[in-house]
């Protein structure tokens, strides 16, 4: 009878409710007592077999669609309420090639995940539509490929556990999406041996390797980089877009600043090693669309190593890197680096050779308004980075540096550069520069090239202002070789400037490209007195010199200005000197010249020596005579190299202090 039990359920119900509190209570206790389990559960196996998903983002434009094909799983020994790891294994195919496969244990609660992930030929393009809005980057071609183990486990402070395996990066391939340009390419990127933990966070790869890559770097026709535009900042609401302007100043080379509402926190370090860094087999194109005619140049056989770097302070990488201009001009790089500590550390060495200059003509005929015909480039560059503050040294060697033809030119400078690569220029066609650089990177308008070309400028300025000061810097001295100084009324060389003359002969025949110009100047005030007294000294030796010819004696150097007056002679010799002269002479009570002292004999001969502006012009030329004559007997500089240059003998120097008894130099190229 269906009937029945049914009936004897609603009686016995009936009856239980029937029952006092304490009857209940009663029974419940016995319950407990007799050790009744709780309820649990067990599922021996859940498998599945050729499963195929497919998923479509309605959310782009493109709908990107990802497909998993031959799906298999399974779960085993699924326990409950409390569990025990869970065993599990997951295979499957993704898109044409892809391979995913994982496998491991599970406990659902408290979280822990255990195992092994293996990817296979993973295709990145599907993955473009999820770069972040405003990377201005297609993915081309490229595959990924890992094996990970890992062991996860979720505590009170969050997600913690640890991972080690390796991960390679094959065909990779993208392009710039704003010029469509190739932008960044390689054959295979590996990271080998990783291992990491979660929190605290570390990393320690054993090496990484890339093989066969390729990157392009362009200047833009208005000036900007290719890389500045791979990211735009995404339009806020209302906010229209504004065109890119070329930056002002390189990036800082300090580390970028944190994310708002993301503070560091404190204490916290990031442990990071990566054992070593090789680089094979690289090629880098650059190009500039900014000058007319364009420019483009290659980079080959970019390769190296970088070894023990880690974020630990006080250790420093060991930098070697290697590559080739344009397939024959060799580029090394060698130092220490540590980027990943908090304050950048970096001490390298720079060495490029042979870089044919004939093919900048673009940057010469734009900036200095000429073509090269010739020349090669040295660059011996030390950078050293440490607590923000730089120092640098840039030598840089110009062998055979020969401009061409003039180019017309809206940037071009107008200073003289012809001169000023005539005034470096030595003998052998060598042009040596030093020119160190130091400031602080903090400094937002701190730019290290930015002063590198300042200096070369300014040597454009020097080159048009102070020439032989340029020369003097050129030549290693500190010597002022802009001019000559004389002592007052004097056309004699001190030993002092004479030597200094004969340096910057030195310095002048080692620059056959230059002419020079000497011009004489003198004091209107001092130079009358000095010459007046020079001239008196000048008849006094030539009156020995005629007594001595009268006496047949020889004179050392066959001049007056061989002789030598001594003290005890001079007094003879002024007296004739007083004779000759044609001014009128105190005279005794018979009309004859009366005897005068020594002194009053000076004063009169000085009083009645004319030193006007015609004898002052004679001076002039006199002293620029005498220098020019040195420059070329003593100096051995080419006679048809030099030439007298005349103008108002009375200007002032520009040099503040400087003697205004001299002559100065001008140059000019041949």
């Amino acid at each position: 009878d269906r009937g029945a039990p049914r009936a004897l359920l609603r009686e016995k119900a009936t009856a239980a409710k029937g029952e006092t509190g304490k009857n209940t209570e009663k029974k419940k206790d016995d319950k407990k007592g007799k050790g009744e389990s709780p309820f649990r559960y067990q599922v021996r196996n859940v498998a599945g077999t050729d499963f195929a998903i497919s998923f479509t983002d309605g959310m782009f434009e493109d709908d990107p669609k990802m497909e998993l094909k031959k799906l298999a799983f399974s779960l085993t020994n699924i326990t409950g309420p409390k569990f025990s790891p869970i065993p599990f294994r997951m295979s499957a195919r993704y898109g044409k090639k892809g391979e995913i496969k994982s496998s491991g244990t599970v406990i659902p609660d408290p979280f822990r995940l255990k195992g092994n992930c293996s990817v296979a030929r993973l295709p990145l393009t599907d993955f473009d539509p999820y770069l972040p809005e405003g990377v201005n980057i297609v993915l081309a071609d490229g595959s990924l490929d890992t094996k990970l183990s890992f062991n996860l486990a979720k505590g009170k402070e969050g997600l913690k556990g640890d991972f080690k395996g390796e991960l390679g990066v094959r065909n990779f391939y993208c392009l710039d999406s704003v010029h469509e340009e190739d932008l960044l390419k390689w054959e295979s990127l590996q990271l080998d041996e990783i291992r990491g933990s979660l929190s605290p966070f570390s990393l320690d790869i054993k090496e990484i390797s890339l093989s066969k890559y390729f990157a392009k770097v362009v200047v833009n026709k208005d000036g900007t980089l290719n890389l500045q535009k791979l990211y735009t900042p995404p339009k806020k609401e209302g906010e229209t877009a504004k065109p890119a302007q070329p930056s002002p100043t390189p990036v800082p080379l300090t580390s970028p600043p944190a994310a708002p509402g993301a503070p560091a926190v404190a204490g916290q370090q990031k442990n990071v090693r990566i054992a070593s860094i090789t680089f094979h087999d690289g090629l880098m194109a650059f190009a500039d669309h900014h000058m007319s005619p364009e420019f483009s140049t290659t980079m080959y056989n970019l390769g190296g190593r970088v070894s023990g770097l880690t974020s630990e302070e006080g250790k420093n990488a060991d930098v070697d890197l290697r590559g080739n201009l344009e397939n024959h001009s060799p580029l090394t790089i060698t130092g220490q680096v540590n980027p990943l500590r908090e304050n950048l550390y970096l001490d390298l060495m720079i060495k490029f050779s042979d870089i044919e200059l004939s093919p900048v003509t673009p940057y010469s005929g734009t900036f200095l308004g000429y073509v090269i015909d010739k020349g090669k480039l040295f660059l011996d560059l030390k950078y050293h980075i440490e607590n923000k503050k730089l120092v640098s040294e840039n030598r840089i060697f110009l062998d055979q540096f020969t401009l061409g033809k003039k180019v017309e030119s809206s940037k071009a400078t107008s200073l003289p550069v012809r001169l000023a690569v005539a005034l470096l220029k030595d003998r052998k066609g060598e042009i040596h520069l030093d020119l160190p650089v130091t400031g602080s990177i903090d400094d937002p308008k701190f730019s290290i090239w930015g002063v590198v070309f300042q200096v070369l400028r300014n040597l454009l300025v020097k080159a048009a202002t102070s020439p032989f000061a340029l020369l003097s810097s050129a030549f290693g001295g500190k010597e002022d070789f802009s001019s000559i100084t004389f002592a007052p009324g004097s056309t004699k060389l001190a030993e002092g400037e004479k030597a200094k003359l004969l340096k910057l002969a030195q310095a002048l025949n080692d620059r056959p490209a230059l002419k020079v110009e000497v011009t004489g100047f003198v004091d209107r005030e001092k130079d009358p007195e000095g010459y007046r007294s020079e001239l008196l000294e000048r008849k006094i030796r030539n009156e020995k010199f005629l007594a001595l010819v009268k006496e047949k004696q020889g004179v050392k150097g066959g001049s007056a200005e061989a002789v030598t007056v001594k003290p005890e002679e001079y007094s003879t010799y002024l007296k004739a000197v007083y004779k000759k002269e044609k001014f009128p002479k105190p005279r005794n009570m018979v009309g004859l010249v009366k005897d005068l002292p020594d002194a009053e004999m000076k004063k009169l001969i000085l009083a009645n020596t004319i030193a006007g502006d015609e004898q002052l012009q004679a001076l002039a030329r006199e002293r620029a005579a005498a220098v020019r004559n040195t420059l070329v007997t003593d100096g051995k500089f080419p006679q048809e190299r030099v030439f007298e240059k005349g103008g108002d003998i009375y200007k002032k120097p520009e040099k503040e202090g400087a003697s205004v008894s001299r002559v100065e130099f001008g140059v000019a190229v041949k």
